[in-house]
């Protein structure tokens, strides 16, 4: 049996800021197909499409396509994952941190590209 080689997974770059108890992260994805990596969350939040279009899943399962400029509201608890449709795409997840003054990850997740229909 050989070893099976895989392409690295581009991830999105990544800025971030807290102001007034609010957490911004910026996510840039410079092209189609980057991958934000499955995760979840202690409490709902909204992640802003500013820029472009996205395909979003839920759970592992597709909750839709999304196209700038709208707002994507995530509950708590909620594995979630975007992948970029186009070039140049930007979302900001919004949380608030003044409950214990830091964005509260629930759980980290692999990347499952296989439920992705990647």
């Amino acid at each position: 049996m050989t070893k099976q080689e895989f392409e690295p997974v581009e991830l999105p770059e990544v800025e971030f800021t807290i102001q007034d108890g609010i957490f911004i992260k910026q996510m840039h994805m410079h092209r189609a197909g980057i991958y934000v990596p499955q995760h979840s969350h202690k409490y709902a939040h909204a992640s802003m499409l500013a820029l472009g279009s996205v395909r979003c899943w839920k759970d592992g399962k597709l909750f839709g396509d999304f196209t700038a400029p709208t707002p994507i509201d995530i509950d708590s608890g909620v594995k979630h994952t975007f992948m970029s449709l186009e070039p140049d795409t930007i979302i900001y997840c919004i949380h608030r941190t003044d409950r214990v003054g830091e964005v509260e990850i629930e759980d980290d997740h692999e990347l499952n590209i296989d439920i992705l229909g990647g």
